[in-house]
């Protein structure tokens, strides 16, 4: 019993209490209809923000210079397979009520979101993840 006490105390316990994720560039892509892919001559430009997602993946909030905006999870789309590789995908409604689909690819550094323009093309923003705490 001695030991497993001196164990339980003097081994670190790792818990997460949120993942942040944080960017330094940001691009828009236009989805091909023809091609059925999205284009390869995106518009990126650097872009600094900050994604973080409370441990319960119920919401996470998006900071950028000039503002904060909550996400509210309403779904989440991914595998145990793709948990797995450190890829998660969410239908998600913001704080004014856009939907969005979000993906937080870990194992390629990127954040991603799918949405519609004021035309109704789908459009994916992709960010660039810097760092991942």
């Amino acid at each position: 019993m001695k030991i497993l006490l001196l164990l339980l105390f003097t081994t670190p316990i790792i818990c997460f209490s949120q993942t942040s994720f944080s960017c330094n560039l940001k691009e828009f892509c236009d989805w091909n209809e023809y091609k059925e892919t999205w284009e390869n001559d995106c518009n990126s430009f650097e872009y600094n923000c900050l994604f973080v997602m409370n441990k319960d993946e119920t919401m996470f909030v998006h900071t950028t210079a000039t503002i904060k905006s909550t996400y509210f999870v309403k779904k989440s789309r991914y595998t145990q397979e793709q948990a797995d590789e450190n890829f998660f995908a969410y239908d998600v409604v913001s704080d004014v009520g856009n939907e969005y689909y979000f993906i937080f690819d870990m194992a390629n550094k990127e954040v991603k979101t799918i949405t519609k323009d004021e035309n109704g093309n789908s459009i994916l923003i992709r960010y660039y993840v810097k760092s991942i705490f």
